[in-house]
């Protein structure tokens, strides 16, 4: 008789402790009805953390860690490609897996993961629409707004705002000579650049950050902190359901969604978006000369408009500044990638083909510089979100595993990324993978790493203009300038949240010599 049981004979013997006699054996006999259920439980079948299988605390845990997207690296690489991170929750770090799972006919539904994303509890966005047929039908209307013409009338657009930064680093940011280095926080101006260029790109003007080296209306901080708290929503799916109820309130719903009057947060941020859309007419333009214009050329309701811009404005500044921010990393801090890359530049510059700003279809033709932003996007993809779908209800076998539906399963992005597809040394930053003769494995390893992207009606629609800037940016930098860390021991501070945050990722910058200026 265990020290348990015997407290519960003594506590019998006081017709007062019968209450607390019954709590007692109710909490004893659910703990081991709970402890038969999990073993019994088709999933207990699939390893993972001592933790998962009791509680979602283990998956809060890791999310606030700040380093999750390594955690789920180690644990595929600890358990297996199919690992158990909650009750009733996977992680696969396989792309044939991931491939299957988000194909179009797979069965698989979105799950409460996505309602996260939402910044209206009662409208969904793009992102967060989790209704198969309302999402294909959004999917339709939005993507004829990010087909190639409309792609190739921004591309001046980004131009424009990449010369400005360019020319204010060269007057500002630029250290005069080697013998005396200014230190510069370069990840902070890109993050001003891509911000000022999608949104320029939306809405027709940006927001300034660039010529006001600043964080205007605190868009970045509001993202950063809004991340940090709503990843965890994706797990503690109560707090969606409560926060859906409690939004229907008058008062409290006053309270709890952002409007576009409020004066901080993220209804800030929908104020400056809703102010535009109220100015522009309905009438179609032959050239939209953005994002908005489109939108309305191409019928998206009026109602849906103001959630889709914060959304393309929230996904379209950050990801693209984190891979322009570790692409340029891994290429300054590896100098034998470095010198053949200027090279490739140089080369290209001094033949005139790059009169200006790069032109998208000139820098698609610099195959190293194609290879170390392939090998950019590899090594340091964006997101790291779990992105979980259902299992459907009549279950599903992954990897020769019996799975119940009714389960979620998430991609580990980052683990993905490190599959034996790219050789023995998926770990390592080299471009020159990407330039292999063998035709069968390089389009195994472009369908390997497009997953960074989503995959079939999930495919990021902003992909196309994202890498454009990505492929103008860093030709662009390294063009103008020569930069070297300015802290070789701690290069910058990433924190992850789903999405990335870097800070301090301070440089020294001069001045490159060959080629034509861009002022």
């Amino acid at each position: 008789m265990d020290f348990f049981t015997v407290s519960i004979f003594h506590l019998g013997k006081h017709v007062l402790c019968l209450p607390l006699l019954a709590a007692v054996i109710f909490v004893k006999v659910a703990f081991w009805v709970r402890i038969l259920y999990r073993y019994r439980r088709p999933l207990s079948a699939i390893p993972g953390p001592t933790l998962a299988p009791w509680t979602r605390f283990w998956i809060v845990k890791t999310l606030a860690s700040g380093r999750s997207h390594e955690i789920f690296i180690e644990i595929n690489k600890k358990y297996g490609s199919l690992a158990r991170i909650g009750p009733n929750h996977l992680i696969t770090n396989d792309p044939a897996t991931t491939r299957r799972i988000l194909g179009v006919r797979s069965g698989y539904e979105r799950g409460p993961w996505f309602d996260s994303i939402k910044i209206d509890p009662h409208v969904p966005n793009i992102v967060s629409e989790r209704c198969e047929e309302k999402h294909r039908k959004l999917r339709h209307k939005l993507a004829a707004s990010y087909n190639g013409k409309n792609v190739a009338l921004m591309e001046p657009v980004i131009d424009k705002q990449i010369e400005f930064w360019i020319s204010r680093a060269k007057r500002e940011w630029t250290s005069p000579s080697s013998d005396n280095l200014k230190t510069f926080d370069i990840g902070r101006r890109l993050q001003f650049l891509t911000v000022d260029i999608i949104t320029k790109i939306c809405l027709g003007q940006e927001l300034g950050m660039v010529a006001s080296d600043s964080d205007k209306y605190d868009f970045l901080k509001t993202i950063q902190q809004g991340n940090a708290v709503c990843q965890h929503f994706s797990v503690l799916l109560e707090i969606n359901t409560l926060m859906y109820y409690f939004a229907k309130i008058p008062y409290i719903g006053r309270v709890l969604v952002p409007k576009p009057t409020d004066l901080s947060g993220v209804g800030k941020i929908l104020g400056i978006i809703h102010k535009i859309v109220e100015k522009r007419p309905d009438t179609k333009v032959e050239k939209p000369k953005d994002m908005l214009d489109a939108f309305i050329n191409n019928g998206v309701p009026r109602h849906q408009i103001d959630p889709e811009l914060a959304i393309a404005l929230v996904a379209g500044s950050d990801t693209t500044s984190t891979s322009v921010q570790a692409t340029l990393l891994a290429i300054i801090t590896n100098p034998r990638v470095y010198r053949r890359l200027k090279a490739e530049i140089e080369t290209c510059v001094s033949e005139g083909r790059a009169p200006g700003i790069i032109q998208d279809c000139e820098s698609r033709q610099l195959t190293y510089l194609q290879a170390c932003l392939s090998e950019g996007l590899r090594k340091f993809p964006p997101l790291s979100q779990l992105r979980e779908r259902i299992v459907p209800p009549e279950g599903d076998i992954i990897q020769g595993i019996r799975v119940p539906g009714g389960t979620y399963v998430g991609f580990n992005a980052w683990g993905t990324q490190l599959n034996s597809v790219f050789g023995e040394d998926p770990e390592a930053f080299r471009p020159e993978r990407w330039l292999i003769d063998d035709k069968e494995r390089l389009q195994q390893m472009y369908q390997t790493q497009e997953l960074i992207f989503g995959h079939g009606s999930t495919k990021c629609l902003g992909m196309p203009m994202a890498l454009m800037e990505l492929r103008k940016m860093i030709f662009e930098l390294l063009r103008n300038f020569d930069i070297t860390i300015a802290n070789s021991y701690k290069p910058w501070s990433s924190t992850c949240r789903g999405i990335f945050f870097q800070e301090d990722f301070n440089v020294h910058m001069t001045l490159e010599t060959f080629g034509k200026d861009t002022e």
